[in-house]
């Protein structure tokens, strides 16, 4: 496929994806939320025209046009699908489908894909694929999708999921959506989807201020002996124990400094216990690889500039590994307590990417005072 970036400010930024040559099938339009959402749908159009003949073959019946364009919602929480219609007429596309990392439920049971057969319409749901395997499951369900639409005809959408999804009317005949199976915890899995998506590793650089701060803290420990004997004193499981209290008090200092936690909302006390289950996790992943870090450099630093001898007579006992080991992880903890508090995320920007609700706001339309 041909890779041609244009950006449009229509409060979304867009980018083609055209497919080589001329082709005389039917015209989809791919829209997919920036961001992860859009890299894994170039990266299995990418795989489509390149892995299996089979899959080049499928993939050059079709005029696939992919752009990225940030999904609206109306203000019931839902997708806003008739501006996505706009965009499919303008693309004079026969077919259009939706990549968005918005959970959407049916009950209880997350959907995965969603096709409305009058409209020629499907909606895929990032987060309900998982944290693994994604472009698998992704190319999977665009190919379920466009098949279905094509011959119009939810008997396809049977056909291809077998044993890993089943299907569901929603509306007759008109739409049906995917689902796991009965026996997977699906909304489990849809969260650790949600944290994916928050990419927690990608969230590091972005605590840099505030590992300064714990660093800055955390360096006391080298220095004073008091520090060196209380950490050699208490046993491993208290040290355990204060880890956990660190980690837990910075990431309640970031979620609840920054207001990261989502009350009951339009989708209801469920999904916002989704929602805030995946920010936790993120924040614990992002917390605790930043524990590790100071804990490394601080053991580091210890083992260069205290002397084992000196150590062992501050102690009162020999200085081994495991007492430069036990001195940095008090160390680490005292400074990622300290270090949490007052500190916060580098700037707004980052703020506001960083967690599902957080960029779902930035979704809804704005009032006239807001614009």
């Amino acid at each position: 496929m041909l890779d041609e970036n244009t950006e449009t400010d229509c409060e979304s930024t867009q980018e083609d994806h055209h497919s080589e040559g001329s082709t005389t099938g039917p015209a989809v339009a791919i829209y997919s939320d920036p961001g992860r959402t859009s890299m894994w749908v170039r990266r299995t159009l990418e795989e489509l025209d390149g892995s299996s003949a089979e899959d080049a073959q499928w993939s050059s019946e079709l005029d696939i046009v992919h752009k990225r364009a940030l999904i609206p919602l109306r203000e019931d929480a839902t997708l806003d699908l008739d501006e996505v219609k706009n965009w499919a007429r303008d693309d004079d596309a026969d077919f259009t489908v939706v990549v968005t990392e918005i959970p959407r439920m049916a009950g209880k049971r997350p959907k995965r894909a969603e096709l409305h057969f009058a409209d020629s319409l499907a909606i895929i749901s990032l987060p309900a694929l998982g944290p693994t395997r994604v472009r698998h499951c992704l190319r999977r369900e665009l190919r379920t999708c466009l098949d279905a639409l094509r011959y119009d005809s939810a008997e396809d959408v049977e056909r291809h999921v077998g044993f890993s999804s089943r299907m569901e009317r929603q509306k007759g005949e008109e739409t049906v959506f995917t689902t796991a199976p009965r026996f997977v915890p699906a909304r489990t899995w849809t969260t650790l989807g949600m944290v994916a998506n928050n990419e927690p590793l990608w969230s590091l650089p972005k605590l840099s201020g505030l590992f300064s701060a714990a660093a800055a803290t955390g360096a006391f420990g080298i220095f004073f002996s008091t520090i060196w004997e209380m950490a050699t004193f208490l046993p491993q499981w208290r040290l355990a124990g204060v880890s956990v209290i660190a980690v837990a008090v910075m990431v309640s200092w970031l979620m609840f400094s920054n207001r990261l936690w989502d009350r009951s909302g339009p989708g209801g006390k469920r999904e916002a216990f989704m929602y805030n289950v995946s920010t936790v996790i993120s924040l614990l992943v992002s917390v605790g690889i930043l524990y590790l870090l100071l804990f490394g450099a601080i053991l580091a630093v210890g083992l260069l500039l205290i002397d084992p001898e000196f150590l062992g007579d501050t102690i009162g006992d020999e200085a081994t590994l495991a007492s430069y080991v036990d001195i940095a992880w008090l160390s680490a903890s005292m400074g990622t307590v300290a270090g949490a508090i007052g500190s916060n995320f580098d700037n707004d920007a980052d703020l506001r990417n960083l967690t599902q609700g957080s960029r779902e706001k930035q979704r809804y339309p704005r009032d006239t005072e807001q614009s």
